[in-house]
């Protein structure tokens, strides 16, 4: 077994099977791969969907466990795993049909230094919205997004994985990527090809995402060499510099230009002075929140 491909899903039946198609498509010989679906508290019909449609095949799994979280998700596709190369994509994607092929190709001719490879994202601009959400790499990103990453499975497993004790699912990938390129190479792979879709998102949900940056004092004091050399100086300057100010204000200006559909506009503009607003009301929870991570990783 040369590449196990490992999705966490969580209440998404109908975008999952779009992903499970585009896997089943690729160009490798199916015995080169195995599927692990890790069903992180699904209480939709995920599941049974899956099973119905993907369990009689060859090295098709799924697993269902409670919901945890995908970095937890991840991990547990990652310890069943047979595969000698680990392949991490999300439940919303589209994978291109030689995605695989890139993989092993670019792991067989490589230095032995080369430990992990993350791969060019890619989404449908046209259909970019405030209020969607979507993930484009075209040029490699420190953080290296597990919506697209493979790894070597020995040592993805000597460094333990992905931190499950972040709080949300932010910083995980980071975390991870950032000790693996302590010990090793981490390179870009243009054809190694990962379709993100504009996926609509509830305004109600979009305005709470602010909370998210808690995790940014747990990445800073588990390892403040790593977040200064990947990142950036203190997490203050990651939110309320980078974040409050300076995507922001691009965030602004990119909402102002859909005033020809004036519900989307005003939408976004109601989004972005809602997160405005919540990163000052979340002042004191994150001065606590560095106390604590502070206490923690001292």
């Amino acid at each position: 077994m040369d590449i196990s491909v490992i999705v966490p899903t969580h209440n998404r039946e109908n975008l999952v099977i779009q992903l499970a198609e585009s896997i089943k498509r690729q160009t490798i010989d199916s015995t080169n791969y195995e599927v692990i679906f890790i069903c992180d508290g699904c209480v939709d019909n995920t599941v049974a969907v899956l099973n119905k449609l993907y369990s009689d095949l060859e090295n098709w799994n799924i697993v269902a466990i409670d919901q945890s979280g995908p970095a937890k998700a991840r991990n547990t596709g990652a310890f069943l795993a047979k595969g000698k190369y680990l392949a991490f994509t999300d439940d919303d994607c589209i994978a291109n049909p030689n995605w695989l092929e890139s993989i092993l190709s670019k792991f067989n001719n490589t230095a032995v230094s080369v430990l992990g490879l993350e791969g060019m994202t890619f989404t449908d601009k046209k259909n970019v919205t405030p209020l969607t959400h979507q993930i484009e790499n075209l040029n490699g990103n420190p953080a290296v997004p597990t919506c697209n990453a493979a790894f070597k499975k020995d040592i993805f497993l000597e460094l333990g994985g992905f931190d499950e004790s972040f709080p949300f699912a932010h910083n995980e990938d980071a975390d991870f990527a950032w000790r693996m390129k302590e010990r090793g190479e981490i390179i870009f792979v243009k054809e190694m090809g990962i379709y993100h879709p504009p996926r609509k998102e509830k305004l109600s949900k979009l305005k709470t995402r602010m909370k998210i940056l808690e995790s940014e004092f747990h990445l800073y004091y588990k390892n403040k060499v790593l977040y200064k050399k990947y990142r950036n100086t203190s997490p203050w300057r990651t939110i309320y510099i980078e974040v409050f100010l300076y995507h922001q204000l691009r965030m602004l200006k990119h909402v102002l230009g859909f005033f020809y559909k004036p519900k989307l506009c005003i939408n976004g503009i109601v989004l972005v002075f809602s997160w405005w607003i919540n990163l000052i009301e979340l002042l004191p929870s994150f001065l606590k929140k560095e106390n604590y991570y502070k206490k923690l990783f001292a």
